[in-house]
């Protein structure tokens, strides 16, 4: 009876591992590549990461990537004002700096106005 109540305990309290924990933000001026490692308060994001980013103006985001993201749309995706943009890390590129942001995963925004991206980890199954 204890190990049928045990699981059942587990069971019901998986769901409590869902969810999203705040990461940091990316701030960039008008026109400027940033990264999560390059920002103002540099922070570290996990490789293999489910992520949600939003923005608080137009931008163009992209993971993954050691080029510039670019205002011209040529690298990195356009998000609108407000989006909730659904995305993910891989393991191939690797933040490799002094900063907090050392060893994690690289997210990159560019926007034609300053721009602040909310970065958020989401856990559980989706």
């Amino acid at each position: 009876m204890k190990h049928a109540l045990s699981v059942l305990v587990l069971y019901f309290a998986a769901p409590a591992f869902a969810g999203e924990t705040y990461l940091g933000a990316i701030v960039s001026v008008a026109g400027a590549d940033t990264s999560n490692d390059s920002t103002g308060t540099p922070f570290y994001i996990p490789s293999d990461a489910k992520l949600t980013i939003v923005c608080n103006a137009a931008a163009y985001v992209i993971t993954d990537s050691r080029s510039a993201a670019t205002t011209a749309g040529t690298n990195g995706l356009p998000l609108t004002s407000g989006e909730k943009f659904p995305t993910s890390t891989g393991t191939q590129v690797k933040v490799n700096s002094g900063t907090a942001a050392n060893g994690g995963a690289i997210v990159r925004i560019a926007g034609a106005a300053a721009v602040t991206c909310w970065v958020y980890q989401r856990r559980g199954g989706e």
